[in-house]
């Protein structure tokens, strides 16, 4: 399991000095600059509060924050779409490698009955418990069902049988659509990116998984029952929006399974991008033979088939990601950049709408 990453918040008396002249004021639990809230967790605090400026020696971690240059990112993605087969998993581990190969510290979890995405990073399916079931239903903590994966700054919590009576057993509990976010809310500051992978099914873990998240991702195949999947999404975010008064923006539509020469593949994709514009990734993963064989081997693709197509799509995708996160900022409004000299300052960015 990673060590939790820590911060040290310095305030010094007398005339700030930031880079672009922003002005940073440190009080207790909140630092302000240019007038834009944003909260950092202080571990050490010298001077007078309210008189001075807030220097980090290590990357603050706030919840729904996104802190560049890379960016940094500390946010929760579920990788969801109420129709199986479109590649949910293969985003969700490939995702997860991906942002782990360029530096940041991951935690996959999986809510899949079937663990999926355990199985495909090499975890025996008699070896799936504890998994995110016990860590929901109380049975463990959290810390305990962290394993470790082969993959450098990637942890995993498994999915397992368990979790196919979620939806009772969640349901008798008070505020169970919030149990997700509750307890992923205790590990926030060992992790800059949760990926979930989120089962083929419009649950009560579906429900966790868009009020515990930032943002989320919707992986699509180019056919028609896979895009009325796209639209059922849709009206589960909608009535979960209206239901509980919040709910996961998305982050984007991404198309895979492409066969490249295939008309109608053609039709249906020119006609989701029609519909949706620029919500859909301009990145499509192809229909790679490589992409199917990798989780028999417990490995992403980019172990398994660093020079693949699907490899070059995948890393493709997380540039659009990142550049979406660091483009639309924080959800709540606030992008913190990182200046040269290690201070952070705060600008105003806007939110991402679904």
């Amino acid at each position: 399991m990673l060590a939790p990453l820590t911060l040290r918040v310095e305030c010094r008396s007398g005339p700030p000095s930031l880079e672009g002249g922003a002005r940073t004021l440190c009080d207790n639990e909140l630092a302000s600059c240019d007038g834009s809230n944003v909260s950092f967790r202080q571990v050490e605090r010298t001077g007078e509060p309210g008189n001075g400026y807030c220097r980090f020696d290590e990357v603050p971690m706030s919840p729904n924050r996104f802190l560049s240059s890379s960016p940094v990112m500390l946010t929760t993605i579920p990788i969801i779409n109420n129709k199986g087969g479109v590649g949910k998993t293969t985003t969700a581990v490939n995702v997860a490698a991906g942002l782990a190969q360029r530096g940041r510290r991951v935690l996959l979890v999986d809510l899949d009955s079937q663990g999926s995405a355990s199985i495909a990073l090499g975890v025996h399916h008699d070896n799936l418990r504890p998994s995110s079931a016990d860590v929901l239903f109380g049975h463990v903590a959290i810390d305990d069902a962290i394993r470790e994966t082969g993959l450098e700054n990637v942890d995993l919590i498994t999915g397992s049988l368990s979790l196919a009576d979620a939806g009772t057993r969640l349901k008798l509990r008070d505020n169970g659509q919030y149990r997700l976010r509750n307890v992923l809310s205790t590990v926030k500051d060992w992790y800059q990116t949760i990926i979930i992978d989120c089962a083929p099914s419009t649950s009560i873990l579906s429900v966790n998984a868009l009020v515990g998240a930032d943002a989320i991702i919707v992986p699509v195949a180019p056919s028609y029952l896979a895009m009325e999947g796209v639209i059922s999404l849709g009206k589960t975010v909608r009535r979960v929006r209206e239901g509980i008064g919040e709910a996961a923006p998305i982050l984007g539509v991404l198309l895979t399974m492409v066969s490249k020469g295939d008309d109608r593949a053609v039709d249906e994709i020119n006609e989701l991008r029609s519909h949706y514009g620029g919500k859909v990734f301009k990145t499509e993963i192809q229909n790679d033979p490589a992409l199917k064989v990798a989780p028999s081997a417990g490995v992403d693709i980019f172990r398994y088939a660093p020079d693949s197509p699907g490899a070059t799509d995948y890393d493709q995708l997380i540039d659009e990601i990142e550049e979406r996160l660091q483009r639309y900022g924080s959800i709540y409004g606030n992008l913190p950049s990182r200046a040269s000299t290690g201070t952070y300052q705060v600008s105003n960015a806007g939110g991402i709408r679904s």
